[in-house]
């Protein structure tokens, strides 16, 4: 307990500090503005998402064209932060075809989207931006009582890959213990490996376990197939990068012992919503510190930041879909919809989407998108759009490499993606096996 609190409380400000970071003191900020009553957070809003919209004007070439075309007053959201409503829709393409025009040479850390609901893009952070997510992370992780002194555990993919050298892994393992955090590998979903994974996870015994919720879903399953005896394997679950269902809920808390909570994310904001522990899962409260999230009824989300100046997005369409509401203890998403990853099957062994997306990025890279397509045989095809044609080879033999059989791959154009719902969202994987 003691190397605990001294890792939280000694250990994380100190690497914080030679690092040149500055993340608890806006995890500070965002404490003291949680204490602040209605009135006072607006003022506070208002003149945050003012001065973003200022800065933009005055250095970001494509607001400074965008805002004199549509005649946007950004003097106008001190009386009502509603008026950011005045500005066009942001999508990703947008952003794709305008990164350059929207980025200044400071923000130099890139993010990349799934792709979930649209073609991937890379989103960018100048340093003071993302030391706002990491000090956003910290509040989603007081929400759900995971206290800097507690210990908590990431589900991770084992992708094969090693740090470079030994300075690589000790930095590594350094910001791991200082955060007292640890790792819990996972490569497929065959019983072997899940049986490794949950030897493993008894022996961390983590406050927390964050993950995918396929993940979580598929050691709740083998628990409860092998007829193990139900116990507290953590103290909550957070998913992280899928969509949560009742169903998902309830067998991890019935099978491992603990509480699901919920939180909203992704790479071009980082977390923005996290639910309370009193609250049922589908009800997250929003970051108001951070975000203008707009009123809707089961419509797209739609987000302006007020922290990344580097790489400002206004009016930025998630392609997420939930209800959003305004209430007097703050603001809230409800039901979110969107980002759905599923399970499948090659060569025998059932693989989540979130694994082959994973492998694709960080360990053959050069892929712009995939979609998995199983025929009503049960074939598999992996179509692939290559950043460049010129990697097609390359990224055809590793993946013939890592699946020797039951998987074809086939490089496509984004256009030959097929889209799937009333939306028609794009999804990782289309099954004609089964009733979509």
């Amino acid at each position: 307990m003691f190397l605990r609190y001294f890792n939280a409380f000694v250990l994380f400000p100190y690497l914080e500090k030679k690092s040149g970071r500055s993340i608890t003191s806006k995890f500070e900020e965002i404490r003291k503005f949680e204490r602040l009553s209605h009135l006072e957070q607006e003022t506070v809003r208002k003149q945050e998402l003012f001065k973003i919209l200022q800065f933009s004007r005055a250095n970001i070439p494509f607001y400074k064209d965008l805002f004199q075309k549509v005649s946007f007053d950004e003097n106008l959201v001190l009386k009502d932060i509603r008026y950011i409503e005045k500005l066009p829709i942001l999508t990703k393409q947008i952003v794709r075809d305008n990164c350059d025009r929207m980025r200044l040479p400071e923000a130099w850390h890139e993010r990349k989207t799934g792709g979930s609901t649209g073609q991937s893009v890379f989103f960018y952070y100048d340093n003071v931006g993302l030391d706002w997510t990491s000090a956003v992370n910290l509040w989603a992780y007081e929400m759900a009582g995971n206290y800097p002194y507690r210990k908590d555990c990431h589900i991770s993919s084992e992708l094969g890959i090693k740090q470079p050298n030994f300075k690589a892994a000790f930095l590594d393992w350094l910001k791991l213990t200082s955060q007292n955090r640890k790792r819990l590998m996972i490569n497929s979903f065959s019983d072997e490996d899940l049986k490794v994974t949950l030897k493993n996870l008894k022996k961390i015994k983590p406050y927390l376990l964050q993950g995918h919720p396929s993940s979580g879903y598929a050691l709740a399953n083998f628990v409860q197939k092998q007829g193990l005896k139900k116990k507290r394997y953590c103290h909550i679950f957070e998913p992280s990068g899928e969509m949560l269902t009742q169903k998902i809920v309830d067998a991890i808390e019935d099978n491992l012992g603990c509480k699901v909570v919920n939180r909203y994310g992704n790479a071009e904001f980082g977390v923005m919503a996290h639910s309370r522990m009193a609250d049922p899962f589908n009800r997250l409260q929003i970051c108001n510190r951070l975000f203008y999230i707009e009123e809707v009824s089961q419509a797209n989300i739609v987000v302006s930041g007020f922290t990344n100046y580097s790489f400002p997005l206004f009016r930025y369409d998630t392609g997420d879909i939930a209800t959003v509401r305004n209430e007097a203890d703050g603001s809230f998403i409800y039901d979110i919809q969107g980002r759905i990853h599923d399970v499948v099957k090659i060569n025998g062994e059932d693989y989540a989407t979130h694994y082959i997306m994973d492998y694709l990025d960080h360990k053959v890279r050069g892929v712009r998108e995939f979609q998995i397509r199983v025929s009503s045989d049960g074939h598999v095809t992996l179509n692939i759009v290559a950043e460049k044609d010129k990697d097609q080879r390359r990224i055809s033999e590793e993946l013939i490499a890592r699946w020797p059989r039951g998987l074809t791959v086939k490089f496509v154009v984004w256009e030959d993606f097929a889209r799937v719902g009333w939306q028609q969202k794009f999804r990782h994987l289309i099954d004609e096996s089964i009733a979509q």
